[in-house]
């Protein structure tokens, strides 16, 4: 029998550390021994320490009707453990706690499942359910509140004057056994939160007690924030595997998730709230961020991995709550980054955020969202007057660029690219946000439309036993055809398409269908709704036939024969040639002399010579041409003979040695017109006497005989002269260089 229990408040006397106490036990056969305080004997529970589950079915939701009745049972049997273990005296819970390892899964559990505090249950609107879920949100305030106080329990050292641990004990209980670590740490964070400053309050004494006894959890916390970048390295793999393994390792909170990416967008919201959270209990953390580079790996991780899972997102499911939790988790990493700026501005390190703020420019989806929540202009101002030091044209370029990111940027939310109908709020509240956001990156860096019947033939020509309803599926889901058959030659495809029938065809939609919604009306002619047709068409590009013929055509064969429009155009197009322009200019410059035609006026239609003068004619006129240049030429050589000195360069300058080869026309003018009086001037008179010889006297008076000869003369020889010889006149018109 235990001599010294913890009933008698003589146990411990000499007030001996747990260390250095033992109890003397008596036995059955009556032999005393001394147990040391913190051993297994203590520990004497044979029922092991229940595993809490979580309260709520999927992320905001609260179970409900069996499932909320099993967490109530298993709730406050966790309850009653907790409570157990509270009541234990010292040297029993430490007992507990180390020998008994079902004790401390039994907090690390709860902690692992807890409600995250910035993620409260969904109350249902049915009233009948409002009583249960009140008690199941009390039982979870009671756990919680028990869990707290389990972990306050281990950090401290001396509950009373008789029960106390030396720092080195305690010291190595808490590191050596697991007890508090630096992931338990977090996930009390997480539970607890910072709505309240009393919880805030509370998690930093909590902090600072484990630093304090422990001093190596502080190179763990290190470790535990460097941890981060390898978390962004891998929530960015499996955004791009379609999230199909978990993020971190890790398996969804529950099957029902909406989406294949919810697990990385929690993980992510978790990682974010953690590191804000760790900052404000932990300022001097800053130092350690700045050393990681971990600032940068947040504007990567914002500026890559971001887009791709809200495009990713909407494409399996537009209405999915991951997008209002992916726009909280990018609220958080720009509290972090805040954090980071305010607290280099603070201490004066001004060199290090100017050259922060330049590593992060090239993030540009990071850098508008974080200029227009936190504009820089003010905070380079106050570090201009801080750091005097600091370089003016270093924060010109900051601030300009950061503005021009903003300027440059496309208005929208990430979300509202893909559709407008939904608005997403920045901040992760319920309400619409007013302040724009970085846009989604287009899927053609050029902004040109894709072509998917070029990429599903680029696939199947590579894949040819493919269908071409699966390759339409798979390209919806990927920017370009590379892509697409890279993740199926890798067999890396999302869960949706993995099991779709890769033999589906494609069954183009009907454009009758599309018709009757825009029209109301249902054709089945192959030429509706085309450019033709005057149903859907307002101006068709046709001509609308109305009876029997064209509009302006003629209407029946007389009329067709009837026709001289092209009799009439050629008209037009050969008067259009009779229009001379005039000019009035004088001398040199004259383009048309009217004087150059006025000898063929005199040329009437009837006053054409006979074949036989027109050719003894141009003979005459050949020879008085050949007579003139000879002329010429013995003029030219007198010339050349009374001036010795010139006539040997007009020698090598001019020479006729015939014709010129362009006479003047006034010279073939007064030649014409003295040709004309020659051989028709004597003509002209005879020609009066002739046809008054024919005319003779009046009627009634009688007619000489010269008269009646040259009657019977012109009545022989009419066929030769006048309009009777059209053949002669055609000739003499051919001559003169008309066209007949």
């Amino acid at each position: 029998m235990l001599d010294n229990d913890a009933s008698n408040n003589n146990c411990n006397p000499h007030k001996l550390p747990l260390g250095d106490l033992k109890f003397a036990l008596s036995g059955q056969d009556g032999v005393k021994r001394h147990v040391p305080a913190l051993d297994v004997h203590w520990v004497r529970r044979e029922k092991p320490f229940g595993s809490y589950i979580c309260l709520m079915s999927s992320y905001g939701k609260l179970k409900t009707a069996a499932a909320l009745e099993e967490w109530t049972f298993t709730a406050n049997n966790c309850r009653q453990d907790l409570e157990f273990l509270l009541g234990l005296s010292q040297h029993e819970f430490w007992s507990y706690m180390v020998y008994e390892e079902s004790a401390m899964a039994a907090i690390v559990t709860f902690l692992q499942r807890a409600n995250p505090y910035y993620r409260q249950p969904d109350v249902s609107d049915n009233s009948a359910q409002d009583k249960e879920i009140a008690q199941a949100n009390q039982l979870y305030a009671q756990l919680l509140r028990l869990v707290v106080r389990l972990v306050m329990r281990l950090c401290t050292a001396k509950e009373s004057a008789s029960e106390w641990i030396t720092p080195q004990q305690h010291s190595s209980l808490l590191y050596s056994n697991y007890l508090i670590s630096v992931p338990l740490l977090f996930d009390l964070a997480i539970a607890v939160g910072d709505s309240e400053p009393r919880n805030v309050a509370l998690l930093s004494q909590i902090f600072d007690s484990v630093l304090r006894i422990q001093p190596e959890y502080k190179k763990d916390l290190k470790e535990a924030v460097a941890f981060y970048e390898n978390a962004f390295l891998s929530m960015q793999i499996q955004v791009e595997n379609e999230g199909c393994e978990g993020a971190g390792g890790g398996v969804p909170i529950d099957g029902d998730l909406e989406t294949p990416y919810d697990d990385v967008v929690l993980f992510a919201l978790d990682c974010a709230y953690t590191l804000r959270i760790l900052l404000q209990l932990r300022p001097e953390l800053v130092e350690t961020i700045e050393e990681l580079r971990l600032v940068q790996s947040i504007a990567n991780f914002y500026d890559l991995t971001v887009p791709m899972l809200y495009k990713n997102i909407y494409m399996v499911n537009p209405q999915a709550n991951s997008l209002r939790w992916l726009n909280e988790t990018r609220q958080q990493f720009l509290g972090v980054v805040r954090d980071v700026i305010s607290s280099q501005l603070q201490g004066g390190r001004g060199q290090q955020l100017v050259e922060l703020l330049q590593e992060c420019l090239s993030a540009q989806t990071f850098v508008v969202d974080y200029q227009r929540q936190y504009p820089l202009e003010h905070d380079m101002q106050m570090l201009l007057n801080r750091c005097p030091n600091v370089k003016n044209y270093k924060v010109d370029f900051v601030v300009s660029g950061y503005q021009k990111a903003v300027s440059t940027c496309l208005s929208g939310v990430m979300a509202d690219e893909l559709d407008s109908s939904r608005d997403v709020s920045f901040d992760g509240d319920e309400e619409e946000d007013s302040t724009p956001t970085s846009p989604l990156p287009q899927a053609t860096s050029n902004g040109s439309t894709r072509d998917i019947d070029l990429e599903v033939s680029a696939v199947l020509d590579v894949l040819p036993d493919l269908g071409m309803g699966f390759i339409r599926s798979l390209l919806t889901r990927y920017e370009n055809s590379e892509q697409a058959i890279a993740a199926i030659l890798d067999d890396n495809l999302p869960p949706d398409l993995a099991e779709m029938d890769r033999q589906k065809v494609y069954v183009p939609p009907d454009p009758q269908d599309k018709l009757q919604s825009q029209t109301g009306v249902r054709h089945f002619n192959v030429c509706d709704g085309d450019r033709y047709d005057v149903l859907t068409q307002d101006k068709p590009e046709c001509i609308i036939k109305q009876g029997k013929g064209l509009p302006g055509g003629p209407r029946n064969a007389e009329q067709l024969l009837d026709d001289k429009t092209d009799v009439k155009k050629l008209k037009e197009r050969y008067q259009q040639y009779a229009m001379v322009e005039e000019s009035t200019h004088d001398g040199d410059g004259v383009e048309y002399d009217d004087e150059y035609d006025d000898s063929y006026e005199a040329l009437n239609e009837g006053q054409a010579p006979p074949v036989s003068l027109l050719r003894a004619r141009m003979q005459a006129a050949s020879h008085l041409a050949s007579s003139h240049a000879a002329a010429y030429e013995i003029q030219d050589q007198e010339e050349d003979d009374d001036d010795s000195s010139d006539s040997k360069s007009e020698k090598g300058t001019v020479s006729r040695g015939g014709a010129d080869f362009c006479e003047n026309p006034e010279v073939i003018r007064a030649r014409y017109q003295q040709r004309q009086m020659a051989k028709y001037g004597q003509r002209g008179s005879s020609g009066a006497q002739q046809s008054a010889a024919v005319s003779g006297a009046p009627k009634g008076q009688g007619q000489t005989q010269q008269t009646q000869r040259s009657r019977g003369q012109k009545e022989a020889h009419k066929s030769s002269r006048a309009n009777h010889n059209r053949k002669a006149g055609a000739a003499f018109k051919r001559s003169k260089g008309m066209m007949s």
